[in-house]
């Protein structure tokens, strides 16, 4: 009896150990794979729903009161279940809600194993937005610059992003390692952050000349993620600045222009090409300023024994620019006609720069001297070039024969030197010739004694023939035949490597008339008379 008693004992313990056993490995088998993380950005008074799958028996728990699980026996902080496919509500209250994003962390128990499957981004009670500029001094709209970026910062406590403003605003933002800012289509930041991004108008050469206050209208629009909240912040725009102007003329360039002596067509030719760009009457032009706010001065440039002279008005008696035309109206510059050459410029100041000189302008202030010739001659200071509207010569159109007049120049500011008809007969007769100019001798500079240099616009008057000894000139002084051996004139070429004679004279200055005949075959051909300085 006690045998099979025995017997029974120890298959009973095997089969216990057996069983034992086999939940062991049951247990090794079964570990769950726990589901990844997601996350929840929600507001106060919303449910949330997220799903999982799982493989065993599982617990969640919330570790805040403001979110729960909503179950058939109400809402708790921890619930229960089986292995398989589930999709769980939260219910997110307002309770202990602050004035910045809240956190709560959904955790899985399973298998003996934990991990957060769910967090949850509650919003703020109270959403707020500013603006800030970079020493984060708060502002009370976006200020947009003109030309230059304005940097501004955006605080919040919410994840926001903004893509709505007029597309006359262009905002930018300064990539990581980049000095360069560049244009982006949108802006977003996070709660508890400074997002700095920057401002600028888009210029039309109209729309800028004007500012633009927290009145006008304009906005900047942020929202956040949900979209169901809105910050909108004025657009604020100083305008381009008094001390700004900018010129839209004819062509792109202000300088080389030509007017006929009529005043009825203006030209410019390009040195590059060649090609010559005319217009009629007049020339438009668009002037960008503050509040249309610009000032124009008139200069005359006249040109006296090779030297060049200015004069400054504010208003000039035959160039007029309608500075402030009718609506509708371009603005114009028209010139009267003239007998002779002449030169002019027109300037366009802004309003600053304007109010710095206007009380000087009759002392010409732009004017400097310029030594690069080797002689003080004055000239436009670089530093108001940039004022420049357009800059003229008037002179006549009308083609010459090639051999009609002469032409004469200073030696050292290569400005020319007019050269009207000589009438006196007796002295054409003297000399044979039927043909006879005159033009004054330049005037001693800073101690420098330049000479002028002549073309005669005769056709065989050329460097090949002078070397023949066929094309020749007699210069004469009280009677006497001066010599180029002594250097009171030489026969060469000129600046635009043409045959021409050039006159220095005894000891660099005259008191009486020189006479010069320009021979081809020892004949006679044209007589210039050249009359002594001014001084």
């Amino acid at each position: 009896m006690r045998h099979i008693l025995h017997t029974a004992l120890t298959t009973l313990l095997a089969a216990i150990v057996t069983l034992c056993s086999l939940g062991s490995c049951s247990k090794e088998a079964s570990i769950p794979e726990l589901p990844n993380m997601i996350n929840i950005i929600c507001n106060a008074g919303t449910q949330q729903t997220f799903s999982f799958t799982i493989g065993a028996n599982w617990r969640l728990s919330s570790n805040q009161p403001w979110c729960k699980f909503v179950t058939s026996g109400g809402e708790l902080l921890e619930m229960a279940g089986n292995a398989g496919s589930h999709t769980i509500t939260l219910n997110i209250t307002d309770e202990n809600i602050k004035n910045q994003p809240t956190i709560a962390d959904i955790t899985i128990y399973s298998g003996g194993m934990e991990a957060v499957i769910v967090r949850v981004e509650r919003g703020a009670n109270e959403l707020y937005m500013r603006i800030n500029d970079v020493t984060d001094t708060p502002q009370n709209g976006v200020k947009i610059g003109y030309i230059d970026w304005i940097p501004f910062r955006v605080e919040a406590n919410f994840r926001f992003h903004a893509t709505e403003w007029p597309e006359w605003v262009e905002i930018g933002q300064q990539l990581e390692d980049n000095e360069t800012i560049t244009p982006v289509s949108g802006i977003t930041g996070v709660p508890g952050e400074s997002t700095e991004a920057f401002a600028r108008i888009v210029t039309n050469n109209e729309r800028e000349k004007y500012a633009i206050t927290d009145k006008d209208g304009y906005t900047i629009k942020f929202a956040n993620e949900e979209g169901n909240k809105v910050f909108e912040f004025p657009i604020i725009y100083a305008g381009m600045g008094s001390d700004q102007i900018r010129f839209v003329g004819p062509t792109n360039k202000n300088w080389g222009w030509e007017v006929s002596l009529d005043g009825k067509e203006f030209r410019q030719t390009d040195e590059m090409s060649g090609t010559t760009t005319t217009f009629n009457e007049s020339l438009e032009f668009e002037i960008i300023a503050q509040n249309d706010v610009y000032h124009i001065v008139y200069v005359e440039c006249k040109i006296e024994r090779g030297l060049p002279t200015y004069e400054c008005k504010e208003n000039y008696s035959w160039m007029y620019f309608n500075q402030y035309p009718a609506a509708g109206e371009p603005t114009t510059l028209s010139i009267d006609d003239a007998e002779g050459t002449r030169y002019g410029m027109v300037l366009c100041f802004d309003a600053q720069v304007y109010n710095k000189i206007r009380y000087n302008i009759k002392d010409w202030v732009f004017v400097t001297d310029d030594s690069t010739t080797g002689i003080s001659i004055e000239t436009l200071n670089p530093d108001y070039e940039k004022y420049v509207l357009i800059d003229f010569t008037q002179r006549d159109f009308a083609e010459q024969d090639p051999e009609y007049g002469m032409y004469i120049y200073h030696s050292m500011t290569t400005l020319e030197i007019p050269a009207s008809e000589y009438k006196n007969n007796s002295i054409m007769e003297q000399y044979g010739v039927s043909e006879a100019y005159s033009c004054p001798f330049v005037n001693s500079v800073g101690g420098k004694h330049p000479g002028i240099i002549i073309k005669p616009n005769i056709t065989e008057w050329t460097t090949l023939n002078c070397e023949a000894g066929n094309a020749t000139a007699e210069v004469w002084y009280k009677g006497d035949k001066l010599k180029i051996s002594e250097g009171e004139y030489y026969l060469g070429e000129n600046k635009d490597e043409e045959m021409s004679l050039h006159l220095w004279g005894p000891n660099a200055s005259f008191d009486e008339d020189v006479h010069i005949i320009f021979k081809v075959n020892d004949e006679p051909r044209k007589l210039l008379v050249v009359t002594p300085p001014a001084e």
